[in-house]
């Protein structure tokens, strides 16, 4: 995998332009792009105050992205920021809500439907007033142009409590269309482990809200339980488990696998097993999900599957998340229970990276709290 070798004066500088550009008109002239390896370079797509902090790619060659704060799904498509929003959501993003979660459903375009995740505001607008709020829905909305069809369509919820963080609601489908929904524990840390609350889990759906007959019980959407604050989940395309990065107590983040009927451990688990507290609740609950690996370096947020070889790695559909400014690959054991070696695939970008996403063709875009960038290999010869 390669390892930026990028100046962090240079980065600097590009950043404060940014900054700059973030008040001028839709028109500006955008910044350069930016080298994130040997061998690739950025190049900037949008440039907006809005927060772009969702993104999810399409088979036919167009990106959307999801402002947290405006409710607005945009669309990047041949490259250029398209003006009118695909679909627009009345959200209330008092502290960490707003939109939460994004995914192009995975038979489009041929059935063109668009999934989001988002804190519904009761006043029908977007708003940042705490009691405000309906729930936590996910919705999808259908649209064979550039421009949605109709209304959203409600898919499923998870109750609001009056937390207004460790909400989770980062979605991901499997290729078998089942629905994935990490949810965060709000502040409650009986939650995880109730089994009739919709906190601290994961859900599983199929696409259209109805319950899976695969699930560990009959009629509930509970896929595994013990989570705290998830920041990103994708399913394994080789193995259809989905992966949870979560954000556990004291600055901890753990990679957890996540097979149906599993328990992350939260709160009586913090990391891997090694307090005698912890020894004895493993010992008693056969079905936990110790975590693959952890950190304590910066927030991992956003998940996904490289599904290509394009940026130098040779591991088939490697997991990754974003590490601050970095993109870093987690190349999985054969076995898909392990994680084999882990770094750096693309780094230092202009700010802390919010998402990333792949194309089925493998072309990787990143979200930073103020633009859309796409990593492209630099031209034989280009200086």
């Amino acid at each position: 995998m390669h390892v930026a070798l990028i100046r962090r004066v240079r980065i600097v500088v590009v950043a404060s332009g940014l900054v700059t550009l973030c008040g001028c008109p839709s028109g500006s002239t955008l910044p350069p792009p930016i080298n994130v390896a040997p061998g690739f370079r950025a190049e900037y797509l949008a440039v907006t105050t809005a927060r772009p902090t969702l993104l999810s790619a399409a088979s036919d060659g167009r990106v959307f992205f999801a402002e947290r704060t405006t409710g607005a799904i945009r669309i990047i498509k041949d490259g250029v920021l398209l003006d009118e929003p695909f679909a627009t959501v009345p959200v209330n993003y008092a502290g960490e809500r707003g939109v939460l979660g994004l995914a192009v459903y995975p038979r489009f375009p041929a059935e063109p439907r668009v999934y989001v995740c988002y804190a519904r505001s009761d006043t029908a607008a977007a708003t940042d007033d705490p009691r405000a709020i309906v729930d936590y829905r996910v919705v999808y909305f259908r649209g064979t142009g550039d421009v949605a069809e109709g209304s959203e369509v409600f898919v499923a919820s998870f109750p609001a409590t009056a937390a207004t963080t460790r909400i989770g609601g980062r979605i991901a489908f499997a290729d078998d269309l089942r629905l994935f929904i990490a949810t965060g524990d709000q502040t409650d840390t009986t939650a995880p482990h109730d089994g009739t609350a919709r906190l601290g889990k994961v859900l599983c759906y199929n696409f259209d809200g109805t319950i899976p007959a695969t699930n560990p019980t009959a009629g509930s959407p509970v896929f595994a339980t013990g989570l705290r604050n998830p920041r990103g989940i994708a399913v394994d395309p080789d193995s259809l488990v989905p992966f949870v990065f979560d954000q556990s107590a004291d600055g901890l983040y753990e990679l957890h696998r996540v097979n149906a009927g599993a328990d992350c451990g939260w709160p009586e688990v913090v990391g891997h097993v090694d307090t005698p507290a912890e020894q004895a609740y493993a010992a008693a609950h056969p079905t936990l999900a110790a975590p693959l690996v952890t950190s304590t370096r910066n927030p991992w947020v956003g998940a996904a599957f490289n599904p290509s070889t394009k940026y130098g790695h040779t591991a088939r559909h490697e997991l990754c998340t974003a590490d601050g400014n970095d993109v870093v690959g987690f190349a999985l054991a054969p076995d898909r229970y392990s994680v084999a070696t882990r770094g750096v695939l693309v780094g230092e970008f202009p700010g802390r990276i919010a998402d990333l996403a792949f194309t089925p063709a493998g072309t990787l875009y990143v979200a930073v709290e103020s633009a859309i960038l796409r990593v492209n290999p630099v031209p034989f010869g280009a200086p």
